[in-house]
């Protein structure tokens, strides 16, 4: 690897690649910009100046990919960042439109969402993770349980049809913080019950698409469930 040799765990996975040296040098905070990146060319899932919800967004690389998606400041915009461990806000690609709130997202009530989405949001991105246990079928499980929470979050989720809060800008856990025709993206690691839930996701958008970048390491399940033009 460029004179450079590469560090290797003891299972053989590498850890600076090309693409972790690409991010270095760019001055992004994780190589998995790359994977938002990619999304983001083909999907154009991020609209100039729009409003965008990061769950799981540690270590930030993805608040950087949002806000550099918005445009230029004058365009507007926002970015909020949720995640469970606190995450400072990269320097660069991040400006004063990105706001990160160290909370579980799976206990953020309405008021969070009446007080900082009065609009609701163009897009959800979640790259939510738990800490891998080593056995396939329960890592894969504990994805689909965060898949879960970001759709619930975003479109209502498995509580879609309560009748809408008119006290809530964005309708209430029934009806989701997700704009019509807004994106949701959630990461997944492949098995059982994956595709049933793209299934199930069929009923509250025009179009659910499976996305793998090329960033995703070689030996990874991970893939990406997009929800794409919400009904």
């Amino acid at each position: 690897m460029s004179g450079m040799r590469a560090r290797i765990t003891r299972t053989g996975r590498v850890l600076e690649d090309t693409f972790f040296k690409q991010a270095k040098a760019k001055g992004y905070v994780a190589r998995s910009a790359f994977k938002l990146l990619e999304i983001q060319q083909k999907h154009k899932i991020i609209p100039p100046g729009g409003q965008v919800l990061d769950l799981g967004c540690h270590p930030g690389a993805w608040l950087q990919v949002a806000c550099e998606s918005l445009g230029l400041a004058k365009r507007g915009g926002r970015v909020i960042g949720v995640d469970i461990q606190e995450t400072r806000k990269p320097d660069k690609f991040c400006d004063d439109r990105v706001s990160i709130f160290q909370a579980d997202a799976r206990e953020l009530g309405p008021e969070f969402w009446a007080e900082h989405c009065p609009g609701g949001f163009d897009v959800v991105l979640s790259d939510m993770c738990h800490f891998t246990l080593g056995n396939s079928v329960a890592d894969a499980y504990k994805s689909l349980e965060l898949a879960r929470t970001a759709w619930t979050i975003a479109a209502g989720g498995e509580l879609a049809g309560e009748q809408a809060d008119p006290n809530l800008p964005w309708g209430g856990p029934g009806r989701g913080v997700l704009k019509p025709g807004g994106s949701l993206v959630m990461k997944l690691l492949q098995g059982s019950g994956t595709q049933e839930f793209a299934t199930e996701l069929r009923r509250d958008f025009a179009k659910v698409a499976w996305h793998r970048p090329k960033a995703t390491r070689s030996e990874s399940k991970e893939v990406f469930l997009l929800g794409l033009k919400r009904k």
